[in-house]
């Protein structure tokens, strides 16, 4: 008799285990084990708020970059920028969709520039300033080589700010480059000579070393003067808020790419803030297209809703979103980044950068022809103070 009440209670654990681990019925991870605070929690989408923080949308990718003069933030909006003050307040926000070429696509220089086809696109004061070429030279290799050396050193030494560009913008067949010089604020364009490859960014042998956000002309630096723009940082997983499509540029690529410098290399990130998975719960099988037809439950993967906890400046601010745990693996896959200031700079603003990252695809819509991703939420998403208008004046003033 008691030989087959141990079987059957071993039975039970065996299918309560099987459920559990290989269905998406919820035993473990049932709601009955969650607390009313994550039960309540919001989607990124709809403002998670902790009683003075809050996160939001931001309108725009990576990189996410800050100018340490002006104490504001920078991140790249299509063909433009949008710019965020100290807040995390919008300030400028322009695709500029209209434009045919613009200097934003790779984002190889950190500037608060956009560099187009007949003009300079300037986002670094309150208001966008455009202002137009006054030459274009050299666009055809009409130049002699003896006359563009004393056009082009005459222009360097003249100019504030000199800013080389990439190649694919413009004419391929001329095989030149753009190279901007601002002098007494006035803008000049001129392109280098035709397969000239003494830039940084062309592989060029000549070269020992390659700054990340700064092309450089062999002999001759870009000179940015203070518009220099520096990148943050996920210290937890050092990984730095560069353009992320492609390679990420974190600690062990820069370790990989000794010739690669990024300045930002020598500062402190340390952060005690962080973003912790707290529970989860299966939705429904995740099919990950596996060459063998084998059922759900032999090789289970789940799209889970997961509910996280950000501690930011000792506050708790909680969410929930979609997150993948694959067959192999004991934990969720959320891909969610903080992305933070310097140590030294963080007195000066209390905004961070969340990127929630995950992607599983989508699929065409037939009715409408858009692409609707899996997980609608991913994307960008800012941590910011919530504060009304009289708190942003008082609190202006005591930062000025």
């Amino acid at each position: 008799m008691k030989k087959n009440i141990y079987a059957l209670i071993l039975i039970a654990i065996l299918l309560l285990l099987f459920l559990d681990r290989c269905t998406a019925y919820n035993i473990t991870t049932n709601d009955l084990f969650r607390s009313k605070d994550l039960k309540n929690s919001k989607s990124l989408i709809e403002k998670p708020q902790s009683k003075n923080y809050e996160i939001v949308l931001v309108e725009g990718t990576f990189p996410i970059l800050y100018d340490t003069i002006n104490n504001e933030f920078y991140v790249s909006n299509n063909k433009g920028l949008t710019k965020y003050d100290y807040f995390g307040n919008i300030v400028i926000s322009d695709d500029l969709a209209k434009e045919k070429y613009t200097s934003v696509f790779d984002f190889a220089n950190f500037i608060p520039y956009v560099f187009a086809e007949n003009g300079v696109y300037d986002f670094s004061g309150k208001k966008l300033v455009y202002t137009k070429f006054l030459q274009i030279l050299n666009s055809q290799n009409e130049i002699k080589d003896a006359d563009f050396k004393l056009l082009f050193e005459k222009y360097y030494n003249d100019a504030e700010i000199v800013v080389y560009d990439t190649a694919r913008n413009f004419d391929y067949q001329a095989d030149n480059l753009p190279m901007y010089f601002k002098i007494k604020n006035n803008w000049i364009l001129l392109f280098s000579q035709k397969g000239d490859n003494r830039f940084t960014h062309s592989l060029s042998s000549e070269f020992e070393t390659e700054t990340i956000g700064q092309i450089d002309f062999l002999n001759f630096p870009a000179k940015f003067a203070d518009k220099r723009l520096i990148v943050l940082k996920d210290q937890k997983k050092r990984i730095y808020s560069t353009k992320q499509i492609g390679e990420e540029i974190d600690d062990n690529y820069l370790k990989m790419y000794s010739t690669q410098l990024l300045k930002e290399q020598k500062f402190d990130y340390q952060s005690s803030n962080s973003i912790k998975l707290i529970s989860r719960k299966k939705d429904e099988y995740y099919h990950t297209g596996g060459y063998f037809n084998f059922p759900d439950w032999f090789f289970p993967s789940f799209i889970n809703t997961a509910y996280y906890q950000v501690v930011y400046n000792n506050e708790s601010l909680f969410f929930k979103e979609k997150a993948i745990m694959y067959s192999k693996n004991l934990e969720c896959e959320s891909d969610l980044y903080l992305y933070e200031l310097p140590k030294h700079f963080r007195t000066k603003s209390k905004v961070a950068f969340m990127h929630y990252a995950v992607n599983i695809g989508g699929y065409a819509n037939d009715s409408t022809g858009i692409y609707e991703p899996i997980i609608k939420n991913a994307g960008l998403y800012i941590l910011r103070q919530k504060l009304d208008r009289a708190d942003l004046q008082s609190v202006s003033k005591k930062i000025d």
